[in-house]
């Protein structure tokens, strides 16, 4: 029957993968274990929590724990699968690159592996209905690219089946990947998110050069986006210099369920509002996650702000009176009374997706917001105005 001898097939991957991870493990090593390399650093100029040494035969990538800087999350060894493998590498998770074929659980991932040109490598992805990138979007509607289901709790039978080599995920504190964590494939932890620095997050493309043998075309990418960002932030800074501009205050995001999450102040969003021209209400929180706040702690602290910005994911836009009618105390902040309130869909544009790709587009779109006057004529591409109903 078909389905025995696909069933077969998936247990025969699976005791393959198996097999791998034994011999991976040979190299691997979690937690704090060895920093040390004998390699040239690769000068990482934001990023916090990547950094890579280039050891002539092979490539160390580091990934520090966010949630714990003395530790490392984990090591990656990258060997040329044209290469033996060398006699003294250190310890860590062996990956042969390049990668053919990848499984890609985040949408932001899978756009950074577009924009390297290499969409043809992806093999597999969770919950492409999230997914912008048009290349993996057709590639799933033809049946090229696996659905993997959920990234909270994937199809183990999906992965093994797309022959993935290995997985991008975003780690999370005291979390793990289930099953897939013992595929014997390597998971990439990508840990971009955490970055303090829009720049930081962005600057992880150089990883994604690497694994997939096309760093020039990383370091083009990366520049560009830093002269970019570099620019916009200068001029508002030399506006706010010598013009004397006001620094509007700022609340950001709005509540779900009892709890409203707010931008932690050491996070890349708030370096955004900052440099954006803005100051933001809970710069003084030092984590770089979010803060769950309680909605009375944020209406004291943020009922003056002069502008709320907020993102929500809808086919319809944004009203006054929708953002009321989801919870009509919103209607005592300062900023929705004077029509101050700005909003980005991320059902109609790709906002996650241009934040780490383009980081300079979204901190114009906000500084036209703050600073009006030194954009004029800016058409907004995330950050747009709240409209009454008519």
């Amino acid at each position: 029957m078909q389905t025995d001898k696909s069933t077969d097939m998936i247990k025969m991957t699976i005791r393959i993968s198996a097999a791998l991870l034994l011999a991976a493990m040979i190299f691997s090593c979690g937690g704090s274990g060895g920093r040390t390399t004998d390699g040239e650093s690769v000068g990482m100029r934001y990023a916090r929590y990547l950094s890579i040494s280039d050891c002539g035969s092979y490539t160390v990538a580091d990934i520090t724990n966010p949630w714990d800087t003395a530790r490392l999350l984990h090591r990656y060894i990258l060997v040329p699968q044209d290469s033996p493998l060398p006699q003294d590498i250190p310890q860590g998770t062996l990956v042969r690159t390049p990668i053919d074929r990848i499984i890609v659980y985040s949408s932001v991932h899978a756009s950074i592996i577009d924009a390297l040109g290499a969409s043809d490598r992806i093999a597999g992805v969770c919950e492409p209905e999230y997914m912008t990138c048009r290349a993996v979007l057709d590639g799933v509607a033809e049946g090229r690219i696996t659905d993997c289901g959920s990234s909270v709790s994937p199809s183990i039978e999906r992965i093994a089946g797309a022959g993935g080599q290995v997985i991008i995920a975003s780690p999370f504190q005291n979390g793990s990947y289930g099953a897939a964590g013992k595929l014997g494939i390597p998971i990439i932890e990508a840990a971009d998110y955490m970055e303090n620095d829009p720049l930081g997050r962005t600057e992880w493309i150089r990883l994604f050069g690497l694994l997939l043998d096309c760093p020039d075309r990383a370091d083009s990418l990366f520049r560009a986006a830093e002269t970019g960002y570099n620019s916009i932030r200068d001029s508002v800074a030399g506006h706010i210099r010598d013009n004397g501009a006001h620094r509007p205050t700022l609340l950001a995001e709005r509540k779900y369920g009892a709890s409203w999450d707010v931008p932690g102040g050491a996070s890349y969003m708030v370096r955004i509002y900052t440099d954006a021209g803005a100051d933001y209400i809970f710069s003084g929180t030092t984590t770089s996650a979010n803060v769950n706040m309680s909605f009375e702690n944020v209406l004291r602290e943020g009922i003056d702000a002069d502008i709320w910005v907020l993102k929500y994911w809808s086919p319809q836009p944004m009203t006054y009176s929708s953002l009321e009618a989801e919870y009509s105390l919103y209607s005592r902040f300062n900023a929705f009374q004077n029509r101050q309130v700005y909003g980005c869909n991320t059902y109609s544009s790709t906002y996650y997706d241009d934040i780490v790709l383009h980081p300079s587009w979204i901190l114009e779109d906000l500084a036209a917001v703050f600073h009006p006057d030194l954009f004029p004529g800016h058409e907004p591409r995330y950050f747009k105005p709240l409209q009454d109903n008519t």
